[in-house]
This record gives C-alpha cells, structure tokens and sequence, in this order.
C-alpha cells in the first residue's frame, strides 16, 4: 500500500509556496507542517535527520518560543490575549513511524510541545507507519493526538460529483465523527483539531467540521495565526526537502542584520584552541532593542553558553571553553526598535583538524649496542 499523503506532496507545496515571496511579520505564532523525517522517502515531503536537528536546534537556542497548538488557537479566538515573542508550533501529519523513532526522542530532549495529526486508516498498515501502541505513548508523554480524516481523501464536496448530498454526508460523517472516535477510544484524550487533508477545504466544509465538533481546522496555506483569525482556517508553514536553513530562518520572519568585526573569521582558526572567542559588532545598534539582542552557536556548545552584549557599541561576545570541531555557524539576532522586526546575521568558520603528530623516528635499542660492541673486540 502507498498511502496517500506521498502523492499529494506536489499539491501541498503548491498551495503551501505561493506567498513565500515575502517574510512573514512577528505579529502571531507560526505553525510547522511536518510529514516526514528520514523515511520513507519522498520526493518533496521527507527531510532529512540532520535538517530537522538542525532547525529544531535553531529554535531552541535563537530566542523562539514553541508553544502547544491549543494557545495558538486560544490567541486566535481571544482567550488568550498575548503569546511570548516568536512563538512557533510544531505539528506532523499523517502517522509516519517516524514520527515516533526521529521525532519524538527529539522532543522529548527538548521539551517541546507538537501536535500529530493521525488518520487512522494509516495505523499499522505499512511497515512506515505509527501504531496504536507507539501513538498511546507519544500522547501519555503529552503529544497532542488530533485528526487529519479517517483515510485521508479530499473531503470537499466538489472533489465528489459522483455523491448525492445525503451519501456525501453520510460519508463525511465517517470521516469526521469516525476519526476523531476513533482516535480518542484509542488514545483517552479528547480530540478537537482536524487538518484538512491536501489542505483542500471551502466554506461548506469548514461548516459540516464546526458542526461535528472540532474547534479548529488547520489548511496548508502559509501565514501566521492571527488574533480574531478564523479558527477553522488557521494557516501553516509546510515543511519540505528543498527549503534549506536559510529558507527555513528567513520565513519565520528573520530579516538580514548587518555585522561587522565577525570572528572568528573564517580562515583563521587554531585547530583545537581553547577557550574560542566569538565576537561580532552590531553598526546600527542604536536602531534595536537591546533587550532583544542574543548571540548562539550552532553547535551543541552554543545552547548553553552565556554571551555578553554591550548597548553602547553593539558588541557581542561569547567564550567557548570547550573544544570544538568542523564547521560551526554563529547567529546574532535582533530585534529593530521601531518595526519590531526580526533582524539576524550569520556565519560560518571551520575548526581545522589538528595536524597528525611527526612519524616516531627509530631508536637504537640495547641489543643493538652490546652487539657492535662484541663485534669490535673481536
């Protein structure tokens, strides 16, 4: 069986990478759509182990906040009238057993709330995907269990003409009420968010969902969630192969910030120095805020090491005591004063590897000596 999500992945990069052309604002948290991570590969909707690391490492060091999927939705229909700055929520579609051996560990070291949306149709029936065991686990932890579907099909009417209006609500309920049944006999938690497979969704839809109880439908269309936004089309940042770390910062809303005096500069490391200084200066630091002001290492080094910033000149240190290796990338991020925009400077230095040790020269050993000496006085 080849479930249907890896068909769909040219569909949900079309509608997911229209607006990509600008960054989005800081106003309201953004969601993550993940599908897949390692395996089964995917033409567009699997990324790699290494990818998803480094972005949620990214997340966890660079000043964001991740935050469960209900604050989002309590932020959109006013119940919550704030959310801390930058705020990010992490959520995984389908049921992919990857879901359970990459990304699950991953949170769980992180402490970082996510949403799976499961159909249950895909529980246990390819060696890819999660089962009701791994599932009861994840949401034991405290994964938030939601819906995407019973079997996921497109579910909008107009994707089904050869449906009367009583058959088509018959099976709509199935997919709906049966998903969501199901899915909290298994799991003993309340489901209340659905996400539309294919991101396919209109007016008449989003009324039957509302009307079989869910509080909040999510689409794949890309933007920030909004106060007084409709709950039922919170929009989605889709995750996929080909947005690499710079994609993946710049559509979280980070704008370039000038740097000057980077160090160390990229062609003049020691090999194995200790303690490393990395520094670099903000020109027009004057125009942020400088409580805003933070410095991180993409290493496992930098997500615990303290830096130091100075208002007066925008200089910003970090001291690494520990030994580092290959290539590292440092981020100074800010916040501009006025448009409270975030601004990010970035770059690379490689730590060369120490070089190899002089091959031992060989040494006359004794019997060596008290031979030639025998020799001689013969």
């Amino acid at each position: 069986m080849t479930p249907r999500p890896i068909h769909s992945a040219a569909f949900i990069f079309l509608l997911a990478i229209a607006p990509f052309a600008r960054a989005a604002d800081d106003a309201g948290p953004t969601v993550l759509c993940y599908h897949i991570v390692e395996s089964p590969n995917d033409p567009r909707m699997e990324i790699s182990r290494e990818q998803f690391r480094q972005q949620m490492h990214y997340l966890a060091v660079a000043g964001y906040n991740v935050i469960p999927l209900k604050q989002a939705w309590e932020y959109a229909t006013g119940q919550r009238a704030a959310l801390p700055p930058r705020s990010v929520v992490i959520t995984f579609d389908d049921g992919w057993r990857s879901t359970y051996t990459e990304v699950f560990p991953e949170m769980k070291r992180r402490k970082f709330p996510f949403t799976v949306f499961i159909y249950p149709n895909i529980v246990g029936k390819t060696s890819h995907a999660l089962s009701w065991k791994q599932i009861k686990e994840m949401a034991d932890w405290g994964a938030d269990i939601e819906s995407h579907s019973f079997s996921h099909p497109f579910l909008t009417k107009r994707r089904h003409p050869n449906l009367g209006d009583r058959e088509y609500a018959e099976w709509l309920h199935h997919e709906l009420e049966g998903s969501r049944k199901t899915i909290e006999k298994e799991t003993g938690r309340a489901v209340a968010f659905l996400a539309y497979p294919y991101g396919d969704y209109d007016h008449y839809l989003t009324a039957a969902v509302a009307r079989s109880g869910y509080a909040a439908g999510l689409t794949c269309e890309y933007g920030r969630v909004r106060k007084g936004s409709d709950p039922l089309r919170m929009k989605r940042f889709v995750i996929e192969k080909r947005i690499d770390f710079a994609l993946f910062r710049h559509y979280l809303g980070a704008a370039p910030l000038p740097l000057l005096a980077a160090a160390p500069a990229p062609a003049n490391v020691d090999p194995g120095v200790t303690p490393l200084i990395v520094s670099a200066k903000i020109p027009n630091y004057k125009s942020v805020d400088p409580k805003s002001v933070g410095l991180a290492l993409m290493s496992s080094a930098g997500a615990t090491v303290p830096f130091a910033y100075d208002p007066h000149d925008g200089s910003i240190t970090m001291t690494i005591k520990e030994a580092l290796k290959g290539l590292q990338r440092a981020i100074v991020w800010a916040t501009d004063a006025k448009s409270g925009k975030r601004l990010e400077g970035t770059w690379l230095f490689k730590i060369p590897e120490p070089a190899p040790p002089p091959p031992a020269q060989p040494a006359n050993t004794p019997a060596t000596a008290v031979a030639g000496s025998s020799g001689t006085h013969r």
